[in-house]
């Protein structure tokens, strides 16, 4: 996890997810757990711009932008030592690149509360 040098502030989590509904209730979860959201961006490159410019403490990745991967952001969040995970409705974890299967996984559909539970384990809790 970056380092914090304001152990008081929310951690900073970037949504990146094309479907706008989607994107908003993972917003709404994230902040009403105590997280500070960053986006959301429905696309590769205002998720690319973000994950550049932005501090943060992860983010959640949704695989399948509109017929474009996420994958170039996850392998900059990776450099950037960043941790994330895919929400993805690929049950196969083939479609993942393999140098990226070891990050947090959650498929599509899923609670709210899986949601929680697998962003404080992968984030740690706020």
């Amino acid at each position: 996890m970056p380092e914090q040098s304001d152990t008081s502030r929310a951690p900073k989590i970037l949504i990146v997810e094309d479907n706008n509904l989607v994107a908003e209730t993972i917003a709404e979860a994230l902040i009403d757990n105590g997280y500070e959201v960053v986006g959301p961006a429905p696309t590769l490159n205002e998720g690319l711009d973000l994950a550049l410019e932005t501090e943060l403490d992860g983010a959640l990745l949704d695989v399948d932008l509109a017929g474009r991967t996420c994958f170039p952001i996850a392998v900059l969040l990776t450099k950037r030592h960043v941790p994330f995970l895919f929400l993805t409705g690929y049950h196969d974890a083939s479609v993942i690149p393999p140098e990226l299967r070891s990050a947090w996984r959650l498929t599509k559909p899923f609670h709210l509360a899986d949601l929680g539970e697998v962003t404080a384990k992968a984030f740690g809790a706020p």
